[in-house]
């Protein structure tokens, strides 16, 4: 028990090629005017390490305050960040969401251990040493489904609680841009639009590194607090793994992230 103790902290210790997908909302936005949305990938949150291709995305979509679905464009780059946009109508909540294909991955056993390790998946780590499978290479398919929301002019923000049916999604209870420094938000995470119990959330604000500054496990209900410490812009993620043991793949990850600014 001690050895496996030790590995983990060594684990802990190293980086893995791993990478979040953040919808990035602008500091400003207006109604009737062309919204643009920073897509970043990486993990010192909000800096991207490189532009996505979002034309290859196969779902990109906004859903207005009238629960209408509006169509979300690729817009080209920035350096290192990908652009997308979209044409806002009345004030109120705009809700953006992007999925990516899923893609296949292989990785060598350390990679991958330090992987489930670092990334919030202590457990498969764990089934892993259990099954006396460490030194296995895995194969694994990932998929991401980030969203954002988006405050547009000063109407009324409704719309937070809405649920898109993405593989993995977190869903606020509480009305996210009400939360003051001090407060808590209380969140639902859904992985195939269920409620998704013991998922381990992370967040993270500029400035935090390439860690989340915290973790909390979601409750039987799949229901967790997340506390607020600064305002402006704030992410929680989440990656989630099965094992459908299927014939190119053993393992399949989930990846999320909700991005919005605190007011």
């Amino acid at each position: 028990m001690r050895s496996l103790s030790v590995l983990l902290v060594g684990l802990l210790a190293g980086s893995v090629d791993a990478h979040d997908l953040w919808l990035v909302p602008p500091v400003k936005a207006m109604p009737q005017s062309k919204i643009v949305i920073e897509v970043s990938v990486g993990m010192d949150f909000p800096i991207s390490t490189f532009a996505s291709d979002t034309e290859r995305y196969p779902r990109k979509f906004v859903v207005g305050p009238d629960g209408k679905t509006l169509p979300l464009a690729s817009a080209g780059k920035r350096e290192l960040t990908s652009l997308l946009a979209f044409e806002s109508g009345a004030a109120g909540l705009y809700v953006v969401a992007v999925e990516t294909t899923p893609k296949i991955i292989e990785l060598d056993a350390d990679k991958f251990n330090e992987y489930l390790v670092t990334d919030g998946l202590p457990h498969i780590f764990r089934l892993r040493a259990k099954e006396k499978t460490l030194n296995r290479d895995a194969v694994e398919r990932y998929r991401k489904s980030p969203k954002a929301l988006v405050a547009v002019g000063d109407g009324a923000m409704t719309g937070w609680d809405r649920v898109l049916g993405s593989p993995l999604e977190i869903v606020p209870l509480v009305n996210p841009f009400t939360r003051k420094v001090g407060d808590t938000l209380k969140v639902r995470v859904l992985f195939q639009q269920k409620p998704l119990a013991d998922a381990n959330l992370g967040w993270q604000r500029p400035g935090d590194g390439d860690t989340p500054v915290g973790y909390v496990r979601t409750d039987k209900n799949g229901e967790a607090l997340i506390p607020i410490a600064q305002t402006g812009l704030m992410t929680i993620r989440l990656t989630h793994m099965t094992r459908p043991k299927a014939a190119e793949y053993e393992w399949e990850s989930f990846w999320t992230t909700l991005t919005w600014r605190i007011p």
